[in-house]
Formats: structure tokens, sequence, C-alpha cells
């Protein structure tokens, strides 16, 4: 019997140009088991930053975004208004918080605690079941 394959959302991560963050960003997408790939991204974000483009399973995307959170060194903006999911450090936000904007243009702030279900009802299913477990193999991650 096949196994249904996961119900997958169109995510662009627009990385720090510094080594360590672009470096950390790019293990969170792969491990993430992101499908994509890496563009420069002058003239959309300051220069130097890279914009890592593909798609993730639904299910993978509270990891990523954790990934993300704890290993950035300022904060996450997760926008989820237009047609893909865009992920993004804001200096203005300290490190470890998640400022997520839904498609219905709701914003909520996380520090990590309940993301998985944020980021669930921040992007709409199109069937199937989305209930993000943290990690893109199941176990949650703190």
């Amino acid at each position: 019997m096949a196994k249904a394959e996961a119900e997958r959302v169109r995510v662009g991560v627009f990385a720090p140009s510094d080594p360590e963050s672009r470096a950390a960003a790019q293990a969170a997408f792969a491990t993430a088991g992101s499908s994509g790939e890496e563009l420069d991204a002058r003239g959309a974000v300051p220069l130097g930053d890279v914009l890592l483009i593909g798609s993730v399973a639904t299910h993978a995307l509270a990891y990523l975004i954790n990934t993300l959170r704890k290993a950035w060194s300022k904060g996450v903006v997760v926008d989820a208004i237009g047609q893909q999911l865009n992920i993004r450090r804001d200096t203005a936000l300290p490190r470890g918080v998640v400022v997520v904007r839904s498609r219905s243009g709701e914003v909520t702030v996380r520090d990590g605690a309940g993301l998985a279900d944020i980021i669930t009802e921040a992007i709409p299913s199109r069937g199937g079941d989305t209930t993000g477990t943290g990690s893109p193999e199941g176990s949650a991650h703190a």
C-alpha cells in the first residue's frame, strides 16, 4: 500500500548574510525535507541576503521555524499572506521570538511554545491532517 504524500507549502526563507545564520537556515531547510533552490535575493531584502525557496511538508514547518528561532541571533517573522509562506529574521525582535501573520492577517507572537498549532492555524489546510508535531520525523523538539 502506497503512503499518501504529505501536503506541501511553498516557502521562502530569507537567510541573513552572516555565514553562521545562513548555514543554519540551509541546514534547517534541508532537514525539513525541502525541495528547492537558493537564489540571490538582492533587491528583495538587504544586500547580501539569500533566498532559500522551495516547498516543505506542512508537518515540518514548525520544525523549520523552531530551528531558525533558536539558531538566529534575532527574532523570526513568519508571513503567510500571499502565494507562499515567507520566513525572515527581524532585527527589531529579541532572539527566540516568533511573530506569525496568518493568511487572514491575524498576528500572533510566540516564544516557541505552541508554535506548531499557530503555524497550522496560519496556513489553512487544503485537505488531510496537518497537525504539526514539531519535527519532520514526528517527534517534538524543544
